[in-house]
């Protein structure tokens, strides 16, 4: 029996539930997927790349392929999350919960920063942060008219402090965090619910080219599986595994000074 109440309304079970997954081709996403397709969820699934969707929906055993349907879309492009939101709302069933795991990472360093690393990072903002805007632009007015369901997004615990070769994705999670506690400070009391998922390292397509050790590495089906039970115990923030993210949470408690000291002494055993 936890102590204090959970900020979200615990969820007992998925059968029947509608759940949009966009960034669902890879990673956590496809995870995440074929985690609440296992629960009987009925699932819409959306990224650019349709054959990869596909791929998974095939995938999945063959009741749970009854009710998953491809909506191709990219989260940068406000048309084609418009137009997808329309699709899936035209038929007047309503959304449980739009899940948003489209990401991109790459190693921005300033050591290197020119004009030719702004289209990079232009591209990291683009998708990790407006397109979470892009995605609640079309969501938002059909979830306050229908008074429940809930809106979760994948941030990163790198949005937690200011960290080296992230000049992009850092701050766009950094943002993203931000953003989800304003948006539970306004939709909770009006029946929605907000979750902010913020993994430690995960083993996934996006950071198979990371040339830096990553402590706690987690496969993306670990990965999902945490993320379902915090979905369902009604957590805000998602995050895990605690060994790794809990220090990172000391670290943003700490002085910029002392912060900078040990980041610098770290990247010096790089």
């Amino acid at each position: 029996m936890p102590l204090l109440p959970p900020l979200n309304p615990p969820i007992s079970h998925w059968t029947g539930r509608r759940i949009w997954l966009v960034g669902a081709s890879s990673g956590i996403g496809a995870a995440v997927a074929r985690e609440l397709a296992a629960r009987g969820a009925h699932l819409a699934l959306s990224a650019r790349r349709e054959a990869a969707l596909v791929a998974l929906r095939e995938a999945l055993p063959a009741a749970a392929r009854e009710h998953c349907r491809i909506v191709p879309c990219d989260i940068t492009d406000l048309q084609e999350v418009t137009a997808a939101a329309h699709t899936l709302l035209s038929d007047g069933g309503g959304l449980d919960l739009v899940f948003m795991a489209a990401g991109v990472y790459d190693a921005l360093s300033p050591r290197e920063f020119d004009l030719l690393s702004w289209p990079v990072a232009r591209q990291a903002l683009d998708t990790n942060l407006t397109g979470a805007y892009h995605l609640l632009a079309a969501v938002l007015p059909a979830l306050r008219r229908q008074g429940h369901g809930g809106l979760a997004f994948v941030s990163s615990v790198a949005g937690l402090n200011g960290l080296p070769r992230a000049l992009a994705y850092a701050p766009g999670k950094a943002a993203l965090n931000n953003l989800c506690e304003g948006l539970y400070l306004e939709l909770r009391p009006l029946g929605l619910s907000v979750y902010r998922i913020c993994p430690g390292f995960v083993a996934t397509p996006m950071t198979a080219g990371v040339a830096f050790p990553m402590p706690a590495l987690l496969s993306a089906e670990a990965a999902a599986g945490r993320i379902v039970r915090g979905l369902e115990r009604g957590d805000f923030d998602i995050h895990f595994p605690k060994r790794f993210t809990l220090l990172l949470h000391v670290l943003r408690c700490l002085p910029r000074r002392f912060y900078f000291r040990i980041m610098q002494s770290v990247l010096q055993r790089l």
